[in-house]
């Protein structure tokens, strides 16, 4: 019983000892901590330091003075690789040394029925009414010969009819040839005409002259034109030309406008045979010859590779004025010479190819005239 008596005090004293301070300096920290009536949280001291205090606080350390970072060099921005722009080949025409002469003045086309036959000269061609029921490219793979030359008597006129080399409804002819003597001949004395190959192209311009029946009311004049490149002559050691013939990737670069306005503009492959040296033998009225053959332009076999590139263009028909030249030759001569013994060829431009320009005729043709 006396234990628990003697507890109350125990306890009365220790409440004394925590409200002072737990034996402390009780006026320093009165003095210090001035009631406010506000408590600080989280034990955090919101009393203001004294001047004493300030004085004898440990002075701020100087800051380093700031140093300049150089810029940063502008960035360098590559631009992204750009397609490279086609270089267009340049073409160099190569002109053979020396002349062609035409022989018989005479140039050679195939009839709508087929038959292929000489009635035309030069000057009929120069002419106003030219040449006459000029065949357009054949829309069948095969003709009865012997139907489409009907009248031709195979003695006296040789061969009557030639079958199409090939369906091609977008050509404007069939086939043109010019009657050359086989001998390149020299235009300088002394000068070599042998063992030559040379290189270029043969241009056709036709374009419908005005007073063409084909030309309706609402109607623009035809054109179409093209260049068939990559042309190689060949001559012998004896300036006998012995060979013309396409090299491989030769092109025909067309330009067309049809009746209504639209225009073409397409290059299409030559095959091998579009372009070639045609024997007497194989035409009527050769009457034997062999000193003279037929530059031949088989244009059935050159478009028939044209597919539906150029079927706006199929059904051109009229009165057309027709220029054919030579790169390749650059004097080209008649028979029995004259004031106007040289032909020289008009400049045809087609697309962006360079002009071709050098030997060559002109004249008329009625192409798709039915009947004569």
């Amino acid at each position: 019983m006396h234990a628990k008596k003697c507890i109350p005090p125990l306890l009365l004293t220790l409440v004394l000892l925590a409200a002072c301070g737990g034996g402390g300096d009780t006026g320093k920290t009165a003095a210090a901590a001035p009631a406010t009536g506000n408590t600080a949280p989280n034990n955090e001291s919101s009393s203001t330091p004294t001047a004493a205090a300030s004085a004898t606080a440990a002075p701020a350390p100087t800051s380093a003075p700031a140093i300049e970072k150089p810029a940063d060099p502008p960035a360098t921005v590559t631009p992204p690789p750009s397609d490279p722009v086609p270089v267009k080949p340049v073409v160099t025409d190569q002109p053979l040394k020396g002349s062609l002469e035409i022989v018989a003045n005479q140039i050679l086309f195939i009839r709508t029925n087929r038959v292929i036959y000489l009635p035309v000269t030069l000057d009929e061609f120069e002419s106003d009414r030219g040449t006459v029921d000029m065949a357009a490219g054949s829309r069948t793979d095969h003709l009865d010969i012997d139907v489409v030359s009907a009248g031709c008597n195979p003695e006296i006129d040789g061969v009557c009819g030639v079958q199409p080399t090939a369906a091609a409804p977008a050509a404007p002819i069939a086939a043109f040839g010019i009657r050359i003597g086989k001998f390149v001949l020299p235009t300088l004395p002394g000068q070599s005409v042998g063992n030559q190959t040379a290189v270029g192209r043969i241009a056709i311009d036709l374009t419908e002259r005005n007073d063409s029946p084909g030309i309706g009311a609402n109607g623009v004049a035809e054109v179409m034109r093209f260049v068939i490149d990559k042309v190689e002559m060949t001559s012998s050691p004896s300036g006998e030309l012995v060979s013309v013939k396409l090299q491989d990737g030769a092109q025909i670069h067309v330009y067309g406008r049809s009746a209504s306005g639209a225009e073409v503009r397409e290059n299409i492959a030559a095959p091998a045979g579009t372009v070639r040296l045609l024997p007497m033998s194989q035409v009527p009225d050769s009457h034997g010859d062999t000193t003279s053959v037929f530059l031949l332009l088989d244009l059935e076999a050159g478009f028939s590779q044209a597919g539906q590139k150029l079927s706006a263009l199929e059904n051109i028909a009229g009165h057309f004025s027709m220029q054919l030249t030579l790169s390749t030759v650059q004097k080209m001569v008649r028979a029995g010479g004259g004031a106007d013994e040289d032909l020289v060829g008009q400049s045809i431009k087609v697309n962006d190819e360079p002009p071709v320009s050098g030997a060559g005729i002109t004249g008329n043709a009625w192409i798709r005239m039915y009947p004569f």
